[in-house]
């Protein structure tokens, strides 16, 4: 007699976006729990997190191109925490809560690749999503991309405020650096500077936040830390010191932007540039798992202090992540958004 499977739900592509991300790009549907063949295990999701870069992978043409397509009717990827209910896996047992790119959906089968073991040290588990995860990592693989923090050395963070830009601002600040950021609305700029360890903030849609920016770096940024992209870079570029470095962590500004219809920026950029001695750098976290060890036992002693405290924002329901998605670009909140897929 064949064992019925629990059954649960997935958030699939509906259609590439148009331009801008929509709901109704996305399905809601039923599925089976997979069956748990041998060295694999199955995971009943807990948390999925959202993500902006997760934007890029969904588009017709992702990075112009440079990327292959999601096809559609592909579950959503993207990391998430759950529990393991089933396994036939020596590493993995029943019980164990972890970390991994199980997509959005309630069930996930897994051999293992890339998953992580919750680490309590951390905080609650949906931590694992916001500075325990790729959000926290970001900040830190990037901070040492930089070549570290230098004490009373001046960061200019964009999306200060952001899942990565929060985690950022306590590095900085407890390596003996200042951290400045800019965020949209004077309700961020309070929570950086109250919460989130910034030594000052400048509010971009205020009418003088140039003034502000001259004011919080009188003798400019060293390093500019984007998580935007955009135009930004052409704004700030005044306000950074001789010989610094220009940080690409993201591009947000750019995920859902069609074609440009603005000025043409790129003179004053290079102007910029070649003036100041300015250096522009990018970097991934990705394939620099050797340093996690490290990351975590600095995030766990940040938030052991009380220097880091995880700003969280949930949505509840496996439903509610394609609206959560969107709301990413229209009307952001402090911190990481993350659905709880469980019932509270």
């Amino acid at each position: 007699m064949t064992t019925s499977r629990p059954k649960g739900q997935r958030i699939i592509l509906r259609r590439h976006p148009a331009q801008e991300l929509l709901p109704s790009d996305f399905d809601l549907e039923t599925q089976e729990a997979p069956e748990v063949t041998p060295r694999k295990f199955l995971v009943k999701n807990m948390f999925v997190s959202v993500d902006p870069m997760l934007r890029v992978y969904i588009d017709a043409a992702p990075l112009g191109g440079l990327m292959p397509p999601l096809p559609p009717g592909t579950t959503i990827p993207g990391p998430a925490v759950g529990e393991v209910i089933e396994s036939r896996n020596a590493d993995f047992a029943v019980g164990d809560l972890v970390e991994g790119r199980f997509g959005w959906q309630d069930y996930a089968l897994s051999d293992g690749t890339g998953v992580r073991r919750i680490n309590t040290a951390l905080g609650a588990p949906e931590n694992a999503l916001g500075i325990g995860g790729l959000p926290g990592f970001t900040a830190y693989v990037g901070l040492n991309a930089a070549g570290g923090v230098r004490p009373g050395q001046n960061f200019l963070v964009s999306g200060a405020a952001g899942a990565v830009g929060s985690v950022a601002g306590p590095l900085i600040k407890s390596r003996g650096g200042r951290a400045v950021g800019i965020v949209s609305g004077a309700e961020k700029k309070r929570y950086l500077t109250e919460q989130a360890g910034y030594a000052a903030a400048a509010d971009r849609t205020a009418p003088d936040f140039l003034d502000q920016l001259k004011t919080a770096l009188p003798d400019g940024a060293d390093v500019y830390f984007d998580n935007v992209g955009g135009p930004m870079l052409a704004t700030i570029l005044p306000f950074l010191a001789r010989n610094a470095l220009v940080l690409i962590s993201g591009l947000m500004a750019q995920y859902q932007a069609g074609p440009e219809t603005g000025p043409d920026h790129l003179p004053e950029v290079l102007r910029a540039v070649m003036g100041k001695n300015i250096r522009i750098q990018s970097f991934t976290q990705f394939g620099q798992d050797a340093q996690r060890p490290a990351f975590e036992a600095e995030i766990a002693e940040l938030v052991g202090s009380g220097a880091l405290k995880p700003e969280l924002h949930i949505e509840q329901g496996l439903e509610r992540l394609p609206e959560a998605m969107c709301g990413l670009f229209k009307n952001s909140v402090p911190g990481k958004v993350i659905v709880r897929t469980t019932q509270a």
